[in-house]
């Protein structure tokens, strides 16, 4: 470090707080756009809603009309983003987490942050909120293309049922259950990447950063499926609350579950959700502490 930049650290009291976290929340901002694959993944909304829609629109020929997975014009933005969201969308937040935690600290961008006067721990968490408002972003351009196609592509009757016997709604009260469905899943994607972000600050490289998101996002899967086998074993309450456990459940199935309110699920995966999210983002702001002190 230079004689000046260690006169400014003297000046600031250790040099770890002058840069005010809005100016360190622009920067990490800019320079997610600076990425070609992020730029990519922007334009995705549109195209993942097309996808969504020409496979609902092939289910649809198997299915009656009076059932809750038919698709219309009212529930095409639950039913587009349920697959989507354990899919494209965390697969767009763990490499979001790869390149902009694992890549930038093993190739020492990270540390050239901190040269000039900003903490470990402040960069971090700008980059956790920059990648979730871009994603929430994502969802949210997701949803207005969803309502488009559905409301082009498919049938808009009087009503249609929601799912878990939870009733019939008209279009106009179907879109404010599809809105508090989309809330839901925009807590979810936090939880989510916080977890990717832990994985990130643990691995050494990006290629181990996205091969551990991956294994946690198959080990969310594999739990549940080996738990069936033992579904006699269970009350159906207490099984329930077992299954919802996994953070992958919870967004395939558990956030209309919640919209239900079955078996009072909507506490119980509220809860989850957020024990995830301290468990991990605890452990997160632990290790990048401790390398902040070592730097």
């Amino acid at each position: 470090m230079s004689t000046a930049a260690m006169k400014r650290v003297v000046e600031h009291g250790g040099g770890r707080s002058c840069v005010g976290f809005d100016k360190v929340f622009a920067a990490e901002w800019q320079r997610l756009w600076k990425r070609h694959s992020v730029r990519l993944m922007a334009c995705a909304a549109p195209l993942l809603a097309l996808a969504s829609a020409k496979y609902l629109s092939a289910h649809n020929i198997s299915l009656h009309p009076g059932v809750p997975e038919y698709a219309t014009a009212g529930n095409v933005p639950v039913l587009a983003l349920a697959e989507m969201l354990i899919t494209a969308f965390s697969g767009m937040m763990l490499v979001l987490a790869g390149l902009s935690v694992t890549e930038e600290y093993r190739g020492g961008q990270l540390r050239m942050g901190m040269i000039r006067a900003v903490s470990l721990g402040r960069i971090m968490a700008a980059k956790w909120l920059v990648a979730l408002l871009f994603m929430w972003i994502q969802l949210g351009l997701y949803f207005i293309c969803s309502v488009g196609v559905g409301l082009i592509w498919f049938p808009k009757p009087e009503s249609y049922p929601l799912f878990y016997e939870a009733g019939n709604v008209t279009y106009m009260q179907g879109i404010g259950y599809d809105l508090a469905y989309y809330g839901l899943a925009a807590l979810a994607l936090a939880i989510l990447l916080t977890v990717f972000f832990w994985i990130a600050a643990a691995a050494r490289t990006t290629t181990a950063a996205l091969g551990l998101g991956i294994g946690f996002l198959l080990l969310s899967y594999m739990l549940p499926t080996t738990l069936n086998y033992f579904r006699p074993l269970f009350e159906t309450a207490v099984y329930v609350r077992i299954y919802f456990l996994s953070l992958l459940m919870i967004e395939w199935e558990g956030l209309a579950a919640m919209l239900a309110n079955l078996h009072g699920l909507f506490l119980w995966n509220l809860s989850v959700l957020l024990g995830y999210g301290a468990l991990f983002g605890g452990m997160t702001a632990w290790i990048w502490k401790r390398r902040d002190s070592y730097e």
